[in-house]
């Protein structure tokens, strides 16, 4: 037995070790092996309360005897045994004889284990219940060592309280840090801050997004490259009641595949070469708020099966950690993919993509809805004069009827690409159609019009184009080069002439 002058200063050179770190695996160590290294515990263990229903006690340290974390008593509820009636009713539990003790029921571990004594203690911060400390040794404890242990229950309850906090600090700063970087992608690529246009395959589109935003059914947003589906994820979140909360974006094919369940679940300190501190991943970022998966359809097989579960159970568990945690978002993914096709094809599941499919919204292309061009030329072109620090420039109609006519396979974000460098290009203060790029339709290669009766080799569309084209040629020679007059002749709008002349290289 230590004498009380040994015995203070040993707990407090075990207070010190745990006020030295603010990581809470590094507290919760400490403490248990503090108690084995210095104050001859046989086994000391640490169970932190748990938010549930019932509430219940997690083992979360363990030193001694015995280090795992997993056994029968990993898990107790509030009230139960003796851990759970130490964290009901906030009393100590001492006792020098485990043998005699009805309390104890395993006497056949007590015996083979040669314990004698055991003392636990409520951890307690400020009227919270925190958790359970306790320990068994191999001899008897004296009543000063028990008080002595109640005051060190005292002190790290102040440390694993501290280290809560700390860790709560870092969860948020890494939180605000995720949306700052967020707010940053948006100003940088300088898009509307809306979604432009009033076309019937827009509108429609709008309605069911306002329709579903006011649930938290889980949204596929499909459609091509460069169609705003981001945009049409940032309306989802700005309408639905999570607005307030976080809107967190994943690119799941920028991520390397060795990182990616990292980047989504998180990880753990020492979780893996590199992993130096906690990582919160992006679904525990976009508690209470939405989570955008984009480019789902590049998920590896792999990482789709442990997405299904987390989808499934509405928890995730950090790479290298081993308790759940329960998730409150929103799911909005997004894909340029057909993922029924990449189902038969093996190369996506079918059960996650029935889990993803509650409620599909298909993003329109923009060649479906022309009407909107002119707006959205004229939002951009604001846009993207903020952005180059250049007067707002005006778009001639000739110049907007000639991209009207285009079919942009790259859709918003080449458009948005195309007036970019028109914008760089026009000297004056208006975009001409001077100042455009040759922008060519997928047409197939023009060929002449057969003279003979067989034509079954040539498609459709080639001779068609054959034909146009040699009208639009013969209407300038007719009109000697005057393109307001060949354009009266075909009876067609100058601009649309224009177009022609670009696409045939006329």
């Amino acid at each position: 037995m230590k004498d009380m002058a040994g015995l203070d200063a040993t707990l407090g050179r075990v207070s010190l070790r745990m006020a030295s770190t603010l990581e809470l695996d590094g507290v919760l160590d400490e403490i248990t092996r503090g108690l084995g290294r210095d104050l001859d515990a046989a086994l000391a263990r640490v169970w932190l309360v748990r938010k549930g229903e019932p509430r219940y006690l997690e083992l979360v340290a363990s030193a001694g005897l015995s280090e795992r974390l997993d056994g029968s008593h990993s898990r107790v509820p509030v009230g139960e045994l003796k851990i759970g009636a130490i964290a009901a009713t906030r009393a100590p539990v001492c006792s020098n004889d485990l043998l005699g003790d009805p309390r104890f029921t395993d006497k056949t571990w007590i015996r083979q284990s040669g314990l004698l004594a055991f003392g636990g203690y409520p951890l307690v911060f400020d009227k919270e219940v925190l958790g359970v400390l306790a320990m068994f040794a191999r001899r008897p404890l004296t009543d000063a060592e028990f008080d002595r242990l109640g005051i060190f229950a005292a002190h790290a309850s102040v440390a694993i309280k501290n280290a809560e906090l700390f860790a709560e600090v870092t969860d948020l700063s890494q939180r605000l840090e995720a949306e700052n970087t967020y707010l940053k992608e948006e100003l940088h690529e300088g898009r509307p801050s809306g979604i432009v246009g009033q076309s019937t395959m827009l509108t429609r589109a709008l309605g069911e997004l306002e329709r579903v935003a006011r649930t938290d059914s889980t949204v596929l947003l499909g459609g091509e490259t460069g169609t705003g589906k981001e945009l049409f994820a940032r309306a989802l979140h700005e309408m639905s009641p999570r607005r307030g909360q976080p809107l967190v974006k994943v690119n799941c094919a920028a991520i390397a595949p060795s990182l990616i369940e990292s980047e989504l679940f998180g990880h753990e300190k020492g979780a893996f070469t590199g992993a130096l501190q906690r990582r919160l991943g992006r679904f525990e970022l976009a508690q209470g708020g939405t989570l955008l998966l984009d480019e789902i359809g590049e998920l590896p097989l792999e990482t789709q099966a442990k997405l299904l579960r987390v989808l499934q159970e509405h928890e995730v568990e950090r790479v290298g950690g081993t308790q759940p945690i329960r998730l409150d978002v929103r799911i909005v993914a997004a894909t340029n993919r057909d993922l029924a096709a990449e189902v038969r094809a093996n190369r996506f599941r079918a059960d996650l993509f029935f889990r993803l499919n509650v409620f599909p919204i298909r993003v329109p292309p923009l060649r479906e809805r022309r009407e909107d061009i002119p707006s959205l030329i004229d939002a951009l072109v604001r846009a993207l004069a903020t952005r180059l620090r250049f007067e707002p420039k005006g778009v001639e109609e000739d110049a907007i009827s000639y991209l009207q006519a285009y079919d942009w396979p790259g859709n918003v974000r080449e458009l948005q690409n195309v007036l970019e460098r028109a914008s760089i290009l026009a000297r004056g203060n208006r975009i001409r159609l001077e100042d455009l790029p040759e922008l060519r339709n997928a047409i197939e290669e023009l060929l002449p019009v057969p003279t003979d009766d067989d034509t079954s080799s040539i498609p459709l569309k080639a001779r068609v184009d054959a034909y146009e084209r040699s009208l639009v040629a013969d209407a300038l020679r007719r009109a000697q080069g005057n393109q307001s007059e060949a354009a009266r002749l075909l009876r067609t709008s100058r601009a649309t002439l224009q177009y022609k002349m670009k696409t045939y290289r006329l």
